[in-house]
C-alpha cells in the first residue's frame, strides 16, 4: 500500500534522511506562521501522477498558496479524494533518482540509482538497478559499487536501512535534490506491506491516524478482513469469500461490461457467530450512491451455508441503509438449508446456485 508523501517523508526523517521544511494542512485557511515564500503545495493522496494531473503547485507568495489550497482540497485523483495538502519550502540542487525495492521474484533487494531524476525519469535511460541480498552489508556493498557521490551514498544507506527495518516493498526518492553540501528528498514514494503491520506498530499508527487517506487498510485493521474499493463509481457491491474466487468474479463482471464496486474476502472462518463483518461490508457498500445491487457469492467448504444464511439475514435486518436488491449465489454444504432460511427471513434475496443465472439477475438489477 502506498503512503501519502507526508507520511513517507516522516519515515525518511526518522531514518536520518533530510526532507524539506513543510507542514500538512487540511483546511483552505493559511497557517498563521507561514513565511513569505516561495512554496510548493502538493495534494496528499496515495496515488502517483499528481504533478501531471495539476495537483502540485509552485507558489511564489502566500496569496498563491491561498488560491491553491481551495483548488486542491476536495479534488479527486484516481478515485482518491484530496483531504490534505503539504506546503513545503522548495529544495535546490541537481535532480537525481534513488530507490530501493523488494524483488520478491529474485528473493532480494534491488537498488536503482540514476543521476537524472524528475517526473520524466523513465526517459533518462534504463532503470534496471542492481540486485543484492536483503541484508545491510549486501546493500551497502551495492551502494558503494553503484553510487560515486558520498552524500548520495549515505542517503542510499539510510534508505536501505529503512526498507529493511520497516519491511517496506518500495522506498523511492524522486527527485533527490543533490546540492553542494546536502541531499534533500523532494518527494517520497513509500509502499508498505500490510501483512507486516502486526510487527510494525509505527506503520499501523500511520494508517490509524488517517483513515480517510488509507480507507482500505484502515478497514482491514478494524475488521480483520479485506475490503478494497476498486471503482468508487461502481454499481455492484460484492460480498465474497476467497481471494481467487473474488477476483474471478470481478473478471467475469468486467468482461460483461459491468462495474464492480469492490473486492471482498471475508474468509469462511470469519463467517461464524456474528453478522458484524457482513454488516460492516454492507455499510461500506451502501455509502456509495452509485450502488445498484449487492452480489453475494459464497462457495462453502468448512462453512455451513445454513449458518451463513442466518448471519446474512441478521445483517440485512441490521442494515437500514441497504435499499438495493441482493442476489446470492450459494454453493456447497448446507445450500438447501440456506435457501429455506432466506425464504423465511429475507425473502427478497434472490438465491441462485448457477453463476450465469446470478450474473443475469445482477445485470437486470443494474439496468432497472
Amino acid at each position: 500500500m502506498l503512503l501519502i508523501e507526508a507520511d513517507g517523508k516522516a519515515l525518511f526523517a526518522e531514518a536520518g534522511i533530510r526532507v524539506p521544511v513543510g507542514r500538512l494542512v487540511r483546511e483552505p485557511a493559511l497557517p498563521a506562521d507561514l513565511g513569505p515564500g516561495p512554496f510548493i503545495v502538493k495534494a496528499q493522496l496515495p496515488a502517483g501522477g499528481r504533478g501531471k494531473a495539476g495537483l502540485v503547485r509552485c507558489c511564489a507568495t502566500q496569496g498563491d498558496v491561498a488560491a491553491a489550497l481551495p483548488a486542491l482540497l476536495g479534488a479527486t485523483h484516481k478515485g482518491h479524494p484530496v483531504a490534505a495538502c503539504l506546503i513545503e519550502e522548495p529544495a535546490a540542487g541537481t535532480e537525481q533518482y534513488l530507490a530501493l525495492m523488494t524483488d520478491a521474484a529474485s528473493y532480494g533487494v534491488r537498488l536503482i540509482y540514476h543521476p537524472q531524476g524528475g517526473v520524466d525519469v523513465e526517459a533518462a535511460g534504463t532503470l534496471a538497478g542492481t540486485l543484492c541480498a536483503p541484508d545491510p552489508a549486501a546493500i551497502d556493498a551495492a551502494i558503494a559499487a553503484t553510487i560515486p557521490d558520498p552524500m548520495v551514498a549515505e542517503t542510499a544507506r539510510a534508505l536501505g536501512r529503512l526498507l529493511l527495518e520497516r519491511e517496506l516493498t518500495l522506498a523511492e526518492i524522486n527527485p533527490l535534490f543533490v546540492g553542494p553540501e546536502v541531499c534533500v528528498a523532494g518527494d517520497a514514494k513509500v509502499v508498505i506491506d500490510l501483512n507486516a503491520l502486526p510487527r510494525q506498530p509505527r506503520l499501523a499508527a500511520l494508517i490509524a491516524a488517517r483513515p480517510d487517506a488509507y480507507a482500505d487498510a484502515a478497514r482491514k485493521l478494524a475488521s480483520g478482513f479485506d475490503y478494497v474499493e476498486i471503482d468508487p463509481g461502481g454499481s455492484i457491491g460484492l460480498l465474497t469469500t476467497g481471494a481467487g474466487l473474488s477476483m474471478m468474479l470481478i473478471d467475469e463482471l468486467v468482461a460483461r461490461g459491468a462495474r464492480p464496486l469492490n473486492f471482498c474476502d471475508i474468509r469462511t472462518s470469519m463467517l461464524r457467530g456474528s453478522p458484524a463483518r457482513i454488516v460492516a461490508a454492507l455499510r461500506w457498500m451502501t455509502a456509495r450512491p452509485s450502488l445498484r445491487v449487492v452480489l453475494v457469492n459464497i462457495f462453502a467448504g468448512i462453512t455451513d451455508l445454513g449458518e451463513f444464511a442466518a448471519l446474512l439475514a441478521d445483517a440485512i435486518a441490521q442494515s437500514p441503509g441497504l435499499r438495493v436488491p441482493v442476489v446470492a449465489r450459494l454453493v456447497g454444504r448446507g445450500a438447501e438449508a440456506a435457501r429455506q432460511v432466506l425464504a423465511e427471513r429475507a425473502p427478497d434475496v434472490a438465491v441462485e446456485d448457477d453463476l450465469p443465472a446470478a450474473l443475469a439477475r445482477v445485470a437486470a438489477a443494474v439496468a432497472a
